[in-house]
C-alpha cells in the first residue's frame, strides 16, 4: 500500500475508545497474547502489500 493510503487509514481509525481499551484484558486472556494496534499490524505485514 502506498504510504499516503496507510497514513490516511491510520488517521481515520484514531485512538481506541474507552470501550475498546476496556476489552484488552479479555483479548489477552482469550488469544494468549496482548492486543496489538492496527499500526503494529501494518508495520509487521506491510512488505506483503508492496
Amino acid at each position: 500500500m502506498p504510504e499516503p493510503v496507510v497514513e490516511a487509514t491510520l488517521g481515520a481509525l484514531g485512538t481506541p475508545s474507552a470501550a475498546e481499551q476496556a476489552v484488552s484484558p479479555d483479548i489477552e486472556r482469550v488469544l494468549g497474547c496482548p492486543p496489538r494496534t492496527f499500526a503494529e499490524w501494518v508495520a509487521r505485514t506491510i512488505a506483503a502489500f508492496k
